[in-house]
């Protein structure tokens, strides 16, 4: 195999550097690194399939939008991406959210009206406390058995505070950019369980899980079915409170896995990436 990849580069004029690039001819680019993503499925596929643009109550719903705190931003969007500084807003390829007088937010509406009906004590206990703890690599290490101790991780709590100004700048500058209103905004029958500080689209929340999710499952891979379920797990949970429509949940999703797509095309991210690799390899098995 390796001789073939060999023989294949020479005939192409491409060269496989150390540093994670290719050079072409006189032309270095990165060789990159892509997930595709899987199919939307659940009440998410069904209600995607329903008409997102506007319908026949009259644009003054269309124009209601989440109250836009201008200090807010200013603070929220100073702290500007530590990885992916060359990348910009315009390179996320996002579908917009669906119109507030649309079939599918309607429809999305009274799927969150039933969850309220139906949702117990327990789930909603459930779901408060999942919205609300903060599990560390260490934590995560721990619960899928590759040590026993919660011992912290530096390397990879790094790489993941790195990310973390990354995620935030993106994030908010998506949810400023369409200011969703909130559902209960929207339909006065839903009670969330939360207050809301800002825009619905996409959620805070669901993004952060499915980030960390993908991140995760690069360094335990035969573990990616949990990390995925646990993400898939926090969007509902979302739900079930009142807090996101289900479009805000599979923006997040669609969002996350460009972002991590891009972290992984990074040259910066990729050096403290293998450290935390490393990291996580180190403690494998110590069951002392």
């Amino acid at each position: 195999m390796k001789l073939r990849l060999f023989i294949l580069l020479l005939l192409t004029g491409c060269t496989l550097l150390s540093d994670g690039q290719t050079t072409i001819g006189q032309t270095t680019i990165p060789t990159g690194f892509s997930r595709e993503l899987t199919p939307v499925r659940g009440h998410y596929k069904a209600l995607a399939s329903l008409s997102p643009r506007p319908g026949y109550s009259g644009q003054e719903l269309d124009n209601l939008k989440f109250p836009f705190d201008k200090a807010m931003a200013d603070v929220v969007l100073s702290q500007k991406p530590f990885y992916l500084q060359s990348v910009t807003l315009d390179d996320f390829q996002l579908p917009a959210p669906p119109a507030n007088s649309s079939e599918q937010t309607r429809a999305e509406l009274n799927y969150l009206l039933a969850l309220q009906h139906s949702r117990t004590p327990e789930e909603v206990r459930s779901s408060l406390y999942m919205s609300n703890i903060h599990e560390t690599p260490g934590d995560v290490g721990r619960s899928i058995g590759y040590w026993t101790t919660t011992g912290k991780l530096p390397m990879t709590d790094t790489l993941l505070e790195n990310i973390s100004h990354d995620v935030d700048f993106f994030l908010w500058s998506i949810k400023f950019k369409y200011s969703r209103p909130r559902p209960y905004m929207l339909d006065p029958r839903i009670h969330d369980l939360e207050e809301s500080r800002a825009a619905s689209y996409p959620s805070g929340h669901v993004t952060y899980a499915y980030i960390y999710a993908y991140i995760y499952q690069e360094l335990a891979p035969e573990f990616t079915d949990l990390f995925i379920q646990k993400a898939y797990a926090m969007a509902h949970a979302r739900e079930l409170i009142g807090v996101h429509y289900p479009s805000d949940s599979e923006g997040s999703r669609i969002f996350s896995r460009q972002f991590v797509d891009k972290l992984f095309q990074n040259k910066q991210f990729l050096h403290d990436f293998e450290k935390a690799k490393k990291e996580w390899a180190s403690r494998k098995g110590d069951y002392r």
